[in-house]
């Protein structure tokens, strides 16, 4: 900027053009850095990674042991149970560093063409502190220490029902009634058992401790059915108990529940690659600005823009990595204009990004229970909301060549939509649906900086360097709806202007 402010300008300059004069290359250079460790949800602001901390952890941020939440549930007779691993706090704070190479040539005075490439590095560093003096739950035992249990339920179970149908308790109805309610009872209590602590497709890696209420209750449960069924049917033998975890998980025990690092990876998570690389086109509709000795006027310019997906997404193996690229195909039309008179102006722009769908491999999962396992991992696709965004920005002029800008914008997205592409991709029981969840949102941002234009050349008579810079802050003042982060950002641009034919 200070060596833009040292070229002679003896012409009048201009804010910052859209397109570029016809047989002229523009170099340009943008970069930005956005820094955030709070977001807005739902209007509020809280900790960035609040979707992680919880006042009991379990269920509400674990999709793997809501199961296991109805099954103890049934189990102990205790509706609304829900398993407690510990209170977890987190915190989260998060920076995107951009920078941007690009390059426009004007083919006419009214016709542009630019292409755009970032480099991207995105930041996310994590921090998650645990109390497990409240937990009740702990690491599963596994299947294996759970056989001879079953095997002795099995064997009770089996004699029971034989004796019922060999008649053993056809002399007294009320035994015999109890023989049936009993065999109902137990093939319904070894079913949510067996479930909780040993199927392969349903266990959970979570269970009540021995030592907990409801682990109490459990074992309270199983020693209530023996002791009906060998002092009351005649049906002994059945001793066993099933083997609970002794104490609360410990840390290295819950990675294990989260099923390692692939579900939960705290510290940092860092990515550095391409972005999402564009094209397009600018047509200047009305260029009346800046006219001989005048100041101001009105210029009107159209872009189209195709952003490709040549960027990276963010990583599966961490619950708030932030990618490189979005990962689909957007169109995006923007409509650009200059009001200004003397000192005094303003450009009014207005954006429609068309997103269109593609194919994403994501752990399935709601938003608000991201510690999901390699078992949610799947393709869907996913078709994101289109978003409109409107803003102002007036500006002062301090000189011919420089301006003292504010903007506010404020942008809206619709709800995404989410599908399975194809049969085998489909999770049961898990609606694609959820990884749209609470995906439209808005927000108003506050912009202020400084800009630099001077023609130079490019203007009939004029001499100087053609280039245009700027240098700005932006501040998000509110959101709506979804989850958008509460960031600062600083962006800057320099763009350079070479005479071709």
């Amino acid at each position: 900027m200070v060596v833009c402010l040292a070229v002679p300008t003896p012409l009048s300059a201009q804010l910052a053009p859209v397109g570029v004069p016809g047989g002229v290359l523009r170099f340009d250079l943008d970069g930005s850095i956005e820094s955030f460790d709070r977001r807005f949800f739902r209007g509020d602001r809280e900790s960035y990674a609040a979707d992680l901390a919880s006042p009991a952890l379990g269920s509400d941020r674990i999709p793997r042991v809501v199961d296991a939440d109805a099954r103890i549930g049934r189990i102990t007779g205790t509706p609304g149970y829900r398993l407690n691993l510990g209170t977890l706090a987190a915190e989260a704070m998060g920076d995107i560093g951009r920078g941007s190479l690009g390059l426009s040539l004007g083919l006419t005075d009214r016709i542009t063409v630019f292409g755009r490439l970032p480099l991207v590095r995105t930041r996310i560093q994590t921090t998650l502190r645990r109390d497990p003096s409240a937990a009740d739950g702990g690491l599963n035992p596994g299947a294996g220490s759970q056989t001879a249990f079953f095997g002795d339920f099995d064997a009770a179970v089996a004699t029971l029902s034989s004796k019922i149908a060999a008649g053993d308790y056809n002399s007294d109805p009320a035994r015999l009634a109890l023989a049936q309610a009993t065999l109902a009872d137990a093939t319904a209590l070894r079913s949510d058992l067996f479930g909780l602590l040993a199927d392969p497709l349903t266990a959970s890696p979570a269970v009540p401790t021995t030592t907990s209420a409801a682990g109490s209750a459990v074992l309270s449960r199983v020693i209530g059915l023996q002791t009906v069924l060998a002092s009351s049917l005649d049906v002994p033998g059945f001793t066993l108990a099933p083997t609970l975890p002794p104490a609360p998980a410990s840390d290295e025990e819950l990675r294990q529940i989260l099923a390692g690092p692939l579900a939960l990876r705290t510290g940092q998570s860092q990515m550095t690659f391409r972005g999402d690389a564009e094209v397009g086109a600018t047509v200047t509709v009305v260029d009346n600005w800046d006219r001989r000795s005048r100041r101001g006027g009105l210029r009107t310019a159209i872009s189209g823009t195709v952003r490709f997906p040549t960027g990276r997404l963010p990583r599966t193996d961490h619950p708030l990595s932030i990618g490189t690229g979005e990962g689909q195909t957007d169109i995006q039309v923007d409509a650009v204009a200059d009001i200004g008179a003397g000192n005094l102006g303003i450009r009014l722009g207005g954006t429609y990004v068309r997103q269109l769908p593609a194919n994403f491999l994501v752990r399935l999962t709601s938003p608000s229970q991201p510690l999901a396992g390699p078992e949610r991992l799947t393709r869907v696709r996913r078709d994101p909301g289109d978003i409109v965004a409107v803003e102002a920005r007036p500006f002062y002029r301090l000189a011919r060549t420089v301006a003292l800008q504010v903007g506010l914008q404020h942008w809206s997205r619709k709800a995404d939509q989410a599908t399975y592409p194809t049969a085998a991709d489909s999770l049961p029981g898990v609606s694609a649906r959820v990884v749209a969840e609470e995906s439209a949102a808005n927000a108003t941002v506050l912009s202020a900086g400084i800009t630099y234009a001077n023609p130079g050349a490019l203007r009939r008579g004029g001499t100087g360097w053609p280039v245009d810079a700027a240098w700005g802050y932006e501040r998000v003042l509110r959101a709506g709806g979804g989850r958008v982060p509460d960031g600062h950002a600083v962006r800057a641009r320099l763009r350079v202007y070479f005479g071709l034919w």
